[in-house]
């Protein structure tokens, strides 16, 4: 399978809409992992569904300075490249998040949690589930 390649040979794999294929679409929003993307596709396909907001803090800022962010600290390891562990931030947030375990910095401020939720649907379960235990308060209204 090929994959394409970032500086320093990391394979990338973003989420894709994933068609109706006999009657059956994949459950948790038609999302899929699919080889041949790159970082750039991931984030302009972030950028169409939320447009430019921070998945953290819900601010919005302007496209051309929102970066992609790991959710799941990478630390040199290839395997946290995938779609559902990438969102878009502002840089504040991206900043402080650094390699701070995900816990520890939802825990940090627990508003972050129901953001993450909210512009994360495409994250993988675990996740999400890690950010449910931090939420200090109930989902965002579907927007």
């Amino acid at each position: 399978m090929a994959r394409s390649r970032r500086r320093g040979g990391t394979a990338v794999a973003p989420p894709v809409e994933e068609e109706e294929v006999e009657g059956t679409a994949r459950k948790g929003g038609g999302l899929r992992r699919s080889a041949g993307r790159s970082y750039g596709s991931h984030r302009e396909w972030l950028l169409a569904h939320h447009g430019s907001v921070c998945a953290y803090c819900g601010t919005r800022v302007p496209a051309e300075t929102i970066t992609l962010d790991h959710v799941r600290p990478r630390r040199g390891q290839s395997a946290y490249d995938r779609a559902d562990n990438l969102v878009l931030a502002c840089r504040p947030c991206n900043a402080a998040k650094a390699d701070t375990p995900l816990m520890a910095f939802l825990m940090a401020r627990r508003a972050r949690g129901v953001f993450l939720l909210h512009y994360g649907e495409h994250l993988s379960e675990p996740l999400k589930q890690l950010a449910r235990q931090a939420s200090e308060r109930p989902l965002l209204p579907p927007s």
